[in-house]
């Protein structure tokens, strides 16, 4: 049986509450993600057998990223992925560094191929179809400590992400 995985950061539960004031701001632009499923993608794998998961899961064993911080400040519509995100202008090199190295290391192992370069977002609505209105938005900092290898599961209630593996942010 196969697992759809992604690499991710946890949006740390201190720092919910600003997302969900965004996403009752913005209320009936689209279904809203859980706080507990905010998170910023690094690399989507797809679905990925038992075999395949152990050897990512030896390839990465050392993966290292130092603490860090992200300023999200617009939101954004992808009208293909019907997603309205709060996205990033910048990033920080070693994180995007890691990012590019995920997305390589899976395509080189037959798992999901990314046709887009890694942009750093939080998704705040799902089945979402028409842009937000223009509106400023006070910069959100969101910091990062962890990396986490991620199971999304698809239940009765919804999906779930549950985390498999951690990796510690160092100084």
């Amino acid at each position: 049986m196969a697992n759809r995985l992604f690499f991710a950061i946890p949006i740390p539960r201190s720092q919910h509450f600003p997302l969900l004031r965004l996403q009752t701001q913005f209320e009936g632009m689209g279904k809203p993600v859980r706080a507990n499923n905010f998170h910023i993608t690094l690399a989507f794998l797809g679905n990925v057998n038992a075999s395949s998961q152990q050897q990512l899961l030896t390839r990465w064993q050392s993966l290292a990223l130092p603490k860090g911080q992200l300023q999200f400040n617009q939101l954004q519509l992808w009208p293909k992925a019907q997603v309205l995100a709060l996205t990033a202008n910048t990033c920080p090199a070693p994180l995007y560094q890691l990012a590019g190295a995920l997305q390589r290391d899976a395509q080189q192992h037959g798992l999901h191929h990314s046709h887009h370069g890694f942009r750093p977002h939080i998704t705040l609505f799902r089945h979402a179809g028409q842009p937000p209105p223009a509106t400023a938005l006070a910069p959100l900092t969101v910091d990062y400590q962890e990396v986490q290898l991620m199971l999304s599961e698809h239940t009765p209630d919804g999906v779930i992400y549950q985390p498999i593996k951690r990796w510690y942010c160092h100084d």
